[in-house]
């Protein structure tokens, strides 16, 4: 008899009986003993005196000794063919038998001793990323050819758990399912089991298999960055000679269990899989239909043990089952193949059009126009509204994909929304197939059978009415959905809306019912898929100009503190401060539209503009700043400030803060030890001169040290001494107000008042970079170098000045502006152009009528006291800093060393991103996330983002 033929788990043996049989067969000394779980062996973990631990398996009565052995020759196997993925393997007893019959308690035995693997299971884990999948794909590709070479088991056919006899397993157990809808699930899926298997079954190719790399028998370990890896394989027991698909079919129909999108899932490993090895034509129809059966027969086998034994076990094994066959059950096998064949690169037929309508216009007398897009609100005019098929509008954005699901966004078929209801007509003659409260299903005959599915019709048709085109079918109050299909089963699967995931398969199975309607196609159709658009990036820029992510998105708008990709996905920005007051915020847009429909020149012509915004900037200043310079960006800005310094002393040498960034010209490259010091770096220029980072997380005064901004400053003074002593005293003594791409360090009290006292005495003019954190992002300050009582000689200003437009400022004294004038013009001629200068009236504007200030005070305060909570919980955060909505969150590997945690944070902005969360790595070591928001991120953000964090940081990546 099987192993797998025992009905029920075996009556177990006490430990005094396991001891013994270890000390007398294996010449093993137990320690301690652990019960393990099992299905109907009895499993038990041993501490052995030498400190190793094995694993004890004791058979049910009767089991076959030859089989285990056979069983054991396959785990041999596989050892040797997947490493580095490890495989549990016998150990010989002193006869050199692995499997040691033991007459115990009047009944006989099998005993045999494994060796332990160390690790979690992947049902331990409370997430699978996309690449531990996609290595379960490629184990089970690899067990496939480590055990082709193996002979089948002599005299044995099929078990219970053979991947083939599904149906019949089922069907041993289905009377035990109480609850109506749970059956109708699994019989709608062995329905599709069986028209699988009846049309591919005898060209599926034919090996020795494991058979179940269910999430109980695989392991994963992390890595030192903390992302898990298959590890080893487990359980040989289901080993059979059966179809080689379901190595996959088991591996993929277990990973999809707990998870909220199943066939997204599924792809990963099938993609993994198909690395390793083909799929053949055959393979590629069954597998979705036997995954989807393997739960059932999970599902169905231990519902029934469990009303028959109580076992805790089968309760265990089924818990996450019914929820994923549920899931399953609504997605019909023709979109899950076509998953499957996209995820292993199989040829995928394009989708066939759709003939066009009898009836030109199945909606006559209504004047359409576009939904808005995802990004923008509803005008709420009088047109109708029409939304096209696979589309996202404001309607279906979803501003958060969390584990919960990927949030279908995409919009299957045609909406039509009116602000008056509206008759409908039949686009071709057609017979009423099904009619429901919810919906109505036509069916139309000709040389290909579709059917039409219309929701939000009032309609007094009956099942089996025929209609012809141009027929009155019903009346749609305000919205009408319309979508074709090329099934029955499709239609009745009754979704409205998809995710981008399966955007590809349910075009086909659901073409665009546009020109079935008599409407006209989606306007503006791209091919510029986001992996387009990366390619033609890589192309056509140079490597040195990277974007940010590995997976980026194609983000097509904006609103807020919210970002949209083309799929409806919205993402909170919270690193991006360079839109200061909002994406597109109306007052900017306004502004900018308004004035270049009147007028766009260069700054050297006379225009109101120009002197306005320089007034109403200046008049934000301290006195003695009154003298603008305007021009196009930060680096331009910074440039212009470290030329002005130099040609007012007549000096060259520029002392700058270590770790510092302060542009990327020619002149800031050399200034900037965040990029001379780097990747490609090649020094700084011989007349810059860094002073001591006054970081207090990592430098040696800290935050306990009242005095650190003294202590930090001194080095200022060292340096201004030694410079002045060798006749060559500093021009400038330029810093960031806050050190923004360093990894947000704030300077402790005092630093810069006794830092700019010492560059004065030296002759040096102090330039303040407020190019990362001016314009009231601090809260308590509208400039960072007012909370630490200096006011420089010289003030940059960049990216929020102009809410994303490209515009910066320099602003100086009267005294040193006239000692630049040198009799060389300076001109710029874009900065300061009448665009600009509405725009940033318009940013100024916003930031005053809308308090801003005071909300990036009240949001940052949020965002602070969230990320200390979460720091007291996270070990992997070491330092949170902030001064408004500022902030630097420094992740690390070990709180007393300190050693930074650069590649944990880039793996946690990429899984931040796939939660619709933007933030990224900065800082020397790179593992600082920036969190700069928009200011129009609110207290609400704040608490969404650290709750993502939150998840995230508790999560097995």
């Amino acid at each position: 008899m099987s192993i797998l033929e025992s009905s029920s788990p075996v009556e177990q043996w006490n430990q005094t009986s396991i001891a013994e049989i270890l000390a007398q067969e294996f010449g093993l000394r137990a320690v301690t003993q652990s019960p393990l779980g099992g299905e109907v062996d009895q499993n038990v973990a041993v501490d052995l005196s030498d400190g190793s631990r094995v694993v004890v398996k004791i058979s049910s009565p009767g089991a076959d000794a030859d089989e285990i052995r056979w069983r054991h020759s396959l785990q041999a196997l596989a050892a040797r063919a997947l490493e580095p993925v490890e495989v549990t393997t016998a150990i010989a007893a002193r006869n050199g038998d692995t499997a040691v019959p033991v007459d115990r308690d009047g009944s006989r035995r099998i005993v045999t001793v494994q060796r332990w693997l160390p690790g979690r299971t992947l049902s331990e884990l409370n997430s699978h990323s996309p690449q531990l999948l996609g290595e379960l794909g490629r184990t089970a590709a690899r067990m496939v050819q480590a055990l082709a070479p193996a002979p089948a088991l002599p005299g044995a056919t099929t078990h219970f758990w053979d991947i083939l006899r599904s149906a019949q397993a089922i069907a041993e157990g289905i009377d035990a399912i109480d609850d109506p809808t749970r059956q109708a699930q699994v019989r709608r899926i062995v329905g599709w089991f069986d028209q699988a298997i009846d049309s591919h079954a005898a060209g599926l190719p034919r090996s020795v298999v494991h058979q179940d790399l269910n999430d109980f028998n695989v392991l994963a370990r992390p890595d030192a960055n903390g992302r898990h890896h298959v590890y080893a394989v487990l359980d040989f027991a289901d080993a059979l000679h059966t179809a080689r698909i379901g190595e996959l079919a088991v591996a993929v129909a277990y990973s999809m269990l707990r998870k909220p999108n199943p066939l997204t899932a599924a792809a990963a490993v099938i993609r993994g899989y198909a690395v390793e090895l083909d799929l053949t034509e055959d393979e590629l129809a069954v597998l979705y239909p036997l995954a989807a059966a393997r739960l059932c027969v999970n599902a169905v086998t231990w519902t029934k043990r469990c009303a028959e034994t109580g076992t805790s076990y089968g309760h265990e094994r089924m818990k996450y089952t019914w929820p994923a066959i549920a899931l399953l059950a609504t997605t019909p096998p023709e979109v899950g193949e076509l998953v499957v064949r996209e995820a292993a690169g199989a040829a995928i037929e394009p989708a066939r059009p759709i003939p066009a309508a009898g009836a030109r216009l199945a909606v006559p007398g209504l004047d359409l126009a576009p939904f808005e897009p995802a990004h923008e609100d509803a005008t709420g005019d009088h047109h109708a509204r029409l939304g096209h098929h696979l589309q996202a509008d404001a309607g279906t954005v979803a501003r958060r994909t969390t584990q919960s699901g990927e949030t279908a966004t995409l919009r299957l078929g045609v909406e039509i929304a009116s602000p008056k209801p509206f008759e409908v007509v039949a686009p071709r003659a057609a017979v009423v197939e099904e009619r429901s409260t919810a919906y109505l299903i036509l069916r139309h005959e000709g040389p290909e059978t579709i059917w039409s599915r219309w929701t939000g019709l009032d309609s007094s048709l009956s099942m089996g009415d025929p209609v012809d085109a141009g027929d009155p079918i019903g009346v749609a109050q305000s919205t009408l959905r319309v979508a074709v299909f090329r099934s029955l089963e499709t239609a009745r699967a009754g979704r409205q809306s998809i995710p981008p995931s399966e955007a590809a398969a349910w075009a086909i199975v659901s073409p665009d019912p546009s020109e079935f309607l008599g409407l006209d196609a989606p306007p503006n159709a791209t091919d510029w898929t986001a992996d387009k658009v990366l390619a033609t990036r890589n192309v056509r820029f140079a490597r040195s100009q990277r974007s940010y992510y590995d997976r980026p998105m194609q983000l097509v708008g904006g609103r807020g503190a919210w970002l949209y990709d083309e799929f409806g996905r919205g993402y909170l920005d919270v690193m991006n401060n360079v839109s200061h007051v909002g994406h597109t915020n109306p007052r900017v847009v306004e502004a900018a539209t308004a004035q270049l429909r009147q007028l766009n020149t260069n700054s050297r012509f006379l225009y109101r503009g120009i002197a306005e915004y320089a007034e109403r900037l200046t008049a934000l200043l301290p006195d003695p700043l009154e003298v603008v310079f305007l021009v196009c960006s930060g680096s331009e800005a910074n440039d212009l400030a470290v030329r002005i310094a130099r040609t007012v002393t007549g000096r060259s040498d520029v002392l700058v803060v270590d770790g510092a960034y302060h542009g990327n010209t020619s002149v800031l490259t050399g200034l900037s030890p965040n990029r001379y010091k780097g990747p490609g770096g090649t020094g700084p220029d011989p007349t810059t001169h860094e002073v001591q980072q006054p970081n207090r997380y990592r430098g040696p005064f800290g935050y306990d040290d009242p005095d650190a901004g003294s202590k930090y400053a001194a080095d200022v003074q060292r340096q201004v001494d030694r410079l002045s002593q060798r006749g060559t005293p500093p021009a400038a003594f330029i810093a960031e107000s806050a050190m923004g791409t360093a990894g947000s360090i704030f300077y402790p009290d005092g630093y810069l008042a006794q830092a700019h006292a010492s560059a004065r005495a030296a002759g040096a003019l102090c330039i303040a970079d407020e190019v990362q954190v001016g314009f009231g992002r601090f809260g308590d300050v509208f400039w960072g170098f007012e909370g630490q009582g200096v006011v420089p000689d010289i003030v940059t200003m960049g990216k929020p000045i102009g809410n994303g437009h490209p515009m910066a400022a320099v602003v100086t004294t009267r005294e040193i502006a006239d000692a630049f004038d040198t009799g060389m013009r300076y001109f710029n001629t874009f900065g300061g152009n009448p665009v600009s200068c509405a725009i940033g009236t318009a940013v100024l504007d916003e930031i005053a009528e809308q308090g801003l200030q005071a909300h990036a005070a009240a949001t940052g305060r949020v965002l602070k006291d969230r990320l200390d909570e979460l720091a007291g919980r996270h070990a992997l955060i070491g330092d949170v800093r902030a001064h408004g909505m500022y902030l630097g969150i420094e992740l690390v590997r070990d709180r007393a060393s300190k050693e930074p945690a650069p590649q944990e944070a880039l793996l946690i902005s990429e899984l931040m991103k796939d939660e619709g969360m933007l933030v990224y790595p900065t800082g020397v070591a790179e593992n600082v996330l920036k969190i700069k928001p928009p200011l129009a991120f609110t207290p609400a953000d704040a608490e969404l983002f650290t709750e993502v964090l939150d998840e995230l940081l508790t999560r097995d990546w």
